[in-house]
């Protein structure tokens, strides 16, 4: 019998729905605040919570332009059998708002990626494993850290060469590590010394 571990950190705990929509709807703010005109955000999560940060984001001003849906192909297992294996999590791409004319979306290259044809809103991915999974004394570093692929995807399909992503909650760094390795330039917020130090690594 394998024993999984479900996401118990610190940085993951609220004490109530109020305090962590009110927790979404100041980090949300403060990033539509230096946003330009031009950008678009994208936020990540689970059944657990992207509904919430779906209305957040929809009270804020934001518009949704899509919702992604990533399958993950080896997704871990439900070991107790009291529900549905969680096999994906859930994007929310967004502009500012309703009235935002310019924003990047590579429309071209997704489908050339795509084998010619026009990408879907479903994203067929592994999770993060094998060498790309950070480790320290064989235990994870993150107990949520995202494969490259996926956030190669995101920065190539809603960036140019040249722009900056902000990440606002930069994990062990994977979004900086994409970002450059394909040209454009990164900002990462952290607080956790452990993954500031796995990120700079």
């Amino acid at each position: 019998l394998t024993r999984v571990a479900g996401v118990d950190d610190a940085w993951d705990a609220f004490a109530s729905f109020a305090d962590y929509d009110a927790f979404t709807r100041q980090w949300l703010s403060a990033c539509r605040r230096v946003m330009k005109e031009t950008a678009t955000l994208w936020v990540i999560g689970t059944y657990h919570n992207i509904h919430r940060v779906g209305t957040i984001l929809q009270d804020l001003g934001y518009w949704i332009l899509n919702e992604i849906t990533w399958v993950k192909t080896n997704p871990m297992p439900n070991f107790r059998g009291v529900r549905f294996a969680n096999a994906h999590e859930t994007l929310l791409w967004a502009k500012k708002s309703a009235r935002q004319r310019r924003y990047t979306f590579n429309y071209q290259l997704m489908k050339h990626l795509n084998g010619g044809k026009q990408m879907r809103s479903d994203w067929r991915l592994p999770i993060c494993r094998g060498a790309e999974r950070l480790q320290v004394n064989g235990q994870k570093v993150h107990s949520t850290q995202k494969p490259e692929a996926l956030l190669e995807r995101v920065i190539l399909a809603t960036t140019s060469p040249g722009d900056v992503v902000l990440d606002p909650f930069f994990g062990t760094g994977t979004t900086g590590a994409v970002a450059r390795r394909l040209g454009r330039h990164w900002v990462g917020i952290e607080r956790d010394a452990r993954y500031i130090a796995a990120a700079r690594q």
